[in-house]
């Protein structure tokens, strides 16, 4: 989902909602990007994740869903023009994503916070969620720190 890029982190405020649109993992999405990234059977081996006693079956690396959730996220050029990159991101993955599933990414201004030092910049906290749309169960949590231009 594309949006308007921000001109300043001023245009941001607390409660203030995004949604950046969805995506899935395909079976070999999941497979590739464990093999190279995440080496763990219940990511890479179908018939050996049915065994796993967490997951029962083939599920994506946490890892991959944050990149798949931020790829949306930038993607959609709100940060385009004042995203100076960020410190942190805490994450949770409540419930696992399966081969196919479509997610639905969100986002949620937090905070903002000019820099005392540097008055061109602040910060953003955002909370980003990524919903499976078939159960509403959420997969991943994310809370972000943005520096962005004012």
């Amino acid at each position: 989902m594309k949006h308007t890029p921000l001109a300043s982190l001023d245009e941001l405020s607390p409660g203030q909602e995004f949604a950046f649109g969805e995506f899935a993992l395909s079976e070999a999405e999941i497979i590739d990007y464990a093999t190279k990234f995440d080496p763990q059977s219940f990511h890479m081996d179908p018939e050996a994740a049915l065994s796993a006693p967490l997951f029962g079956g083939l599920v994506a690396s946490g890892l991959h869903t944050m990149g798949a959730c931020f790829g949306l996220i930038m993607g959609s050029g709100l940060f385009r023009e004042v995203s100076l990159g960020g410190n942190r991101i805490d994450t949770r993955w409540p419930a696992p994503l399966r081969p196919d599933e479509a997610v639905a990414v969100t986002g949620r201004v937090e905070a903002i916070k000019p820099w005392r030092s540097r008055p061109g910049i602040g910060v953003a906290t955002m909370e980003y969620t990524g919903t499976r749309i078939a159960d509403q169960r959420v997969v991943i949590e994310m809370t972000a720190t943005h520096f962005l231009k004012r």
